[in-house]
């Protein structure tokens, strides 16, 4: 699978030019749908490079599972805390 490299350099270039616009139109108004697929490329990006901290560190499987759980957990929570979006409830992004 590839990384992807050439169509995250576009959208992240178009979104720092929206950010940039001096228009009144830096709110892109993402849907609920937009945002879970915002937060599902961070969160394979978060993985990646989780995954790499695993290795440098020699752990092993168990605390590999482990630790990529409880990153799943923090992450819903973080997403509820400032969104009030729960992840789990797929329905809330269709």
């Amino acid at each position: 699978m590839g990384a992807f490299k050439e169509e995250l350099e576009f959208i992240a270039n178009n979104i720092l030019l929206q950010n940039a616009s001096d228009d009144g139109a830096q709110k892109p108004n993402y849907s609920n749908r937009d945002f879970m697929n915002t937060l599902i490329i961070f969160q394979g990006a978060l993985m990646d490079k989780m995954y790499n901290n695993q290795e440098y560190d020699k752990m092993d499987f168990e605390d590999r599972l482990e630790m990529a759980n409880q990153c799943g957990l923090d992450f819903r929570k973080f997403i509820h805390t400032y969104t009030g979006l729960d992840t789990h409830k797929i329905d809330e992004f269709l």
